[in-house]
């Protein structure tokens, strides 16, 4: 009776090893041999010109190797086949998106040997199989995560970086995966990003700083698809990583052995679409019509397909026609070579101002006149005539002879003193002047004869707004820094320091503006200026009325006695006192600045773009005089409501 039984029971089991090699063989045959049943086919970019038609083919989900020919793309509308040219794309030629794929291998001392090894051919095949614009990098995870390398596109540095993982320490898995995330956005990969995480580990995880649950939410909030490759992990370890893959969209692939391993990176590759450019001609007897575009793809011995709808442009003009139609050019061309000229010739007095040495004795003239008293003459400077090419030379003369024609000497001087500018005034002059024809040339060639009045206005306004940003700007410095000084002053004075002595600490111990500033009074102190004075110079130049206050505590207590020291400490007090008030009022007011901002730059940038792409739209406001007399109210009203909105977002503390 047992024979029989055992018969059965061995015809059972070589029933299902043949059942068993039947699916592996149907499966080997479905994944290598044809395309995936869900690969797909998408058109974007369809654009339809007269004569043709262009977009680029997107094929997503390809079986593992697969290649994308070009030779195979057919295009059809209705029953018209069209003779089209396809081409691969690349991201060098600004058609896709940026690309990127951070790789996450687990290092810690649980890997060491035979599977690092594995995982480093892994990551080779990996950088083989993935397209050419796919930029690659790794983070190698321990006790505490690294990146080896930022995404970059060079395959060769991928490798070396591979050759020194170093198996070691305890796995700070979380921690990684978070390292890579934050790389990506780093390196400029944001969510428009065609970006990837691919992590090869065993989801054990013994010292990261984050749990899972943050892990998670922080790529599903940044949309960041993170597959996860589980290699020989426990049952515990593959719950956490197949977590992971879920929560981010991405995919869990597991691996037992090291060809399985290579495989799976292989296959990890395919997530990334391959596109080719389409360029399609269009007969002239289908021009204007409305139909389907058929597009059809051969992959793996398998055709692709899918169908847009599309309305075709006019048919190509004549070329007997097009070459007699007259060109109206929109400038004529004299005026364009003037302005390339007008150009090129400010560019170079500018570098040729800013580039060229002053001589020795002329620096040291300037030197001993930055401690003169104000309002005392000056030294005599180098006559321009000895420095320089000869057109340097002419520049800087008739700049020099037209700054003291006018008086302008002093002024400007005190402005360049203002923003920490080492420029004398008639430099500085033909700087103005030079910014002023560049603006023009420039607006003359982007813009046409409307740019021949905002480009030299541009030019004007430009060089005085950096000026008044640095002079803001380090007034403000100066005046961060002064109760710090003022406090280093008064402890000077309590340990019997003269006021002299003090400020002289000062400048040995505090940075530029404030060192600079005082260094400078206490020259003019020591050449024979009341120290006051030489203080209250400071004050009109970094304009701090701070300053002023403490200037006059000084004369006050030099006509009446006291303790300079405790005078000083209460004014450091209110300084700070008073700091502290006006950046509490100007973080309530950031809201209403934006909004200034906002509404103040949004007619600018929106007027110069139509300018820039719908010249036509915008040209009856340059040429008619009603659109002429529109524009100078619309600019009228501009201003009235920048100085409105100024005054209403502005608070006085």
């Amino acid at each position: 009776m047992s024979r029989p039984t055992s018969g059965r029971r061995g015809s059972r089991t070589v029933a299902a090893v043949l059942t068993v090699l039947a699916g592996l063989t149907a499966l080997l045959t479905t994944t290598t041999g044809a395309a995936r049943a869900d690969s797909t086919l998408t058109v974007t970019g369809l654009e339809a010109a007269p004569g043709v038609v262009r977009f680029l083919l997107t094929a997503r989900q390809l079986p593992r190797n697969a290649v994308l020919d070009p030779s195979t793309v057919t295009v059809t509308v209705g029953d018209t086949a069209l003779p089209a040219d396809a081409v691969a794309v690349s991201r060098s030629e600004g058609k896709l998106p940026p690309r990127a794929l951070m790789v996450v291998l687990d290092v810690s001392g649980s890997v060491a040997g035979e599977r690092l090894a594995a995982a480093r051919a892994a990551a080779r095949a990996l950088a083989t199989a993935l397209p050419a614009d796919v930029r690659l990098g790794l983070v190698a995870v321990t006790g505490t995560p690294a990146v080896l390398l930022a995404p970059t596109d060079d395959r060769d540095a991928f490798t070396a970086a591979l050759d020194r993982l170093d198996a070691r320490g305890d796995t700070a898995l979380y921690d990684g995966v978070l390292l890579g995330a934050d790389t990506l956005t780093g390196a400029g990969f944001g969510p428009d990003s065609d970006r990837r995480i691919l992590v090869l580990s065993d989801g054990a995880d013994t010292a990261s700083q984050i749990p899972l649950s943050r892990l998670t939410g922080t790529l599903a909030a940044a949309g960041v698809p993170t597959d996860v490759v589980a290699f020989r992990a426990a049952p515990a370890g593959l719950a956490n990583l197949r977590t992971i893959s879920r929560a981010t969209g991405g995919n869990l692939l597991t691996a037992a052995t090291s060809t399985a391993l290579t495989n799976t990176f292989r296959a990890a590759a395919a997530t990334f679409s391959l596109v080719l450019a389409v360029e399609a001609r269009v007969p002239n007897e289908l021009a204007r019509r409305d139909g389907d575009l058929r597009v059809a793809v051969t992959v793996a011995g398998t055709p692709l397909t899918t169908t847009v709808p599309v309305t075709l442009a006019g048919p190509v003009d004549d070329p007997a026609t097009t070459l007699s139609a007259p060109s109206r050019p929109w400038l004529p061309g004299w005026a364009i070579w003037a302005a390339v000229a007008g150009f090129f010739t400010s560019v170079l007095v500018l570098v040729l101002v800013l580039a060229w040495p002053r001589s020795g004795k002329e620096q040291r003239i300037s030197q001993i006149d930055q401690f003169g008293p104000a309002g005392a003459p000056r030294s005599p400077v180098v006559p321009t005539a000895t420095v320089g090419t000869a057109l340097t030379r002419t520049a800087l003369a008739a700049s020099e002879s037209f700054v003291r024609s006018r008086n302008l000497e002093t002024r400007i001087a005190l402005r360049m003193e203002q923003a920490g500018l080492r420029l004398r005034p008639h430099e500085w002059v033909l700087l103005h002047g030079s910014a002023v024809v560049t603006g023009g040339a420039l607006g003359v060639l982007a813009f046409g004869w409307l740019g021949l009045l905002a480009g030299p206005l541009a030019g004007w306004l430009a060089p005085r707004l950096y000026q008044s940003i640095r002079a803001d700007r380090r007034s403000q410095q100066f005046a961060e820094q002064l109760p710090e000084a003022l406090q280093l002053v008064g402890g000077s004075l309590r340990s019997g320091l003269s006021l002299g002595q003090a400020l002289d600490a000062v400048v040995r111990e505090s940075a530029e503006p404030i060192s600079v500033e005082f260094g400078r009074a206490l020259a003019e102190h020591r050449l024979g200026a009341d120290l006051p004075e030489a203080l209250e110079r400071v004050a009109e130049r970094v304009r701090s009325e701070d300053l002023r206050w403490v200037v006059m505590a000084v004369r006050i207590q030099r006509d009446v006695g006291g303790n300079l020291a405790e005078v000083l400490q209460t004014a450091v007090e209110t300084m700070r006192e008073r700091s502290r008030l006006r950046r509490h009022v100007r973080s309530l007011s950031a809201e209403g600045r934006l909004s200034a901002y906002v509404l103040v730059g949004l007619p600018i940038v929106l007027g110069l773009f139509m300018f820039v792409f719908r010249r036509e739209y915008m040209a009856p406001l340059v040429t008619d005089p009603l659109g002429i007399v529109m524009l100078l109210v619309g600019l009228v009203l501009l201003l009235v409501g920048m100085v409105w909105m100024a005054r209403v977002v502005k608070v006085e503390v």
